[in-house]
């Protein structure tokens, strides 16, 4: 395997961060990365740059990832909102999926709100249902932090037990979806690299495991963020029950279909957190 050299990632994302400054992205408090067909949030006064124009970003190939960041306002806060991100099923190296992270970290984003579409492992937790990830496992493989140090992005051995998801951010949510009427389910989310989706077999496995919801994004991104120090919030929408498929449907069209319908939940939320981040 290939050694990744941190010094070039780290100019190659801070190019990035200049490239966003230069725009007017650089005042955002928060930024959002939407998961597989789960629509933006509302935001007023909107710029937008597809992610083709932004130095070192690589082409979203997913099916439900736009591949553009949005620069606006949610109840005043001004925020970015990553449409889409990168996956390593698509072919991308691990430093490539982190590289949009990063460079919102150097710019100067401290609160990163993660969403994802995933597969429900918990028994009873059919489609539509919204989870607040409280930890993760990564069954992925690979960490993105692997390679050669540079100390500019931060520790080398992050400690992410209690870190790499935010307790403040989580009751934020918490106490939003209450407002809001929506109940919100706290789990775990087991990363998995792809495409192939999980067999029933790997779906007992991941019980046993303690995993309450899979998918294949996500944890790379949760990584390079706790090594920048950023706050990160995870929310999980289950597409369907991990390890079956409606009968007539694929599962990239189940996926995209269940976000699409029940995806302003999480938005909301999501919403209502930014509103009570302190400013």
């Amino acid at each position: 395997m290939t050694a990744i050299d941190h010094h070039r990632e780290y100019e190659s994302a801070a190019a990035a961060a200049a490239h966003l400054a230069e725009a007017g992205f650089g005042d955002a408090v928060a930024a959002i990365q939407t998961g597989s067909g789960i629509p933006i949030p509302e935001l007023d006064g909107v710029t937008t740059l597809a992610w083709r124009e932004i130095p070192g970003f690589p082409e979203a190939t997913a099916p439900g990832h736009a591949g553009a960041l949005h620069h606006g306002r949610v109840h005043g806060v001004p925020v970015i909102v990553m449409q889409g991100r990168l996956h390593g099923y698509e072919g991308h190296a691990p430093v490539d999926i982190v590289r949009p992270v990063r460079a919102l970290g150097l710019l100067g984003v401290r609160n990163l709100l993660l969403t994802n579409a995933a597969g429900g492992v918990r028994e009873g937790w059919g489609a539509g249902t919204v989870v607040r990830v409280r930890d993760h496992i990564n069954l992925m493989g690979f960490d993105p932090l692997r390679g050669t140090h540079d100390p500019r992005f931060g520790d080398r051995f992050p400690v992410t037990a209690g870190r790499a998801h935010d307790a403040g951010l989580a009751a934020l949510a918490d106490a939003a979806a209450v407002r809001l009427g929506i109940v919100l389910k706290v789990g775990v989310y087991g990363g998995v690299t792809g495409p192939s989706f999980e067999t029933p077999a790997e779906v007992a496995r991941m019980r046993l495991y303690g995993i309450d919801v899979v998918g294949m994004s996500t944890v790379p991104e949760i990584l390079a963020a706790n090594q920048l120090g950023m706050r990160s919030l995870v929310l999980s929408l289950v597409a369907n029950p991990a390890g079956v498929v409606a009968e007539g449907a694929t599962a990239e069209d189940e996926v995209l279909e269940v976000a699409g319908r029940t995806g302003r939940a999480v938005m909301q939320i999501l919403e209502a957190v930014i509103e009570g981040l302190p400013r």
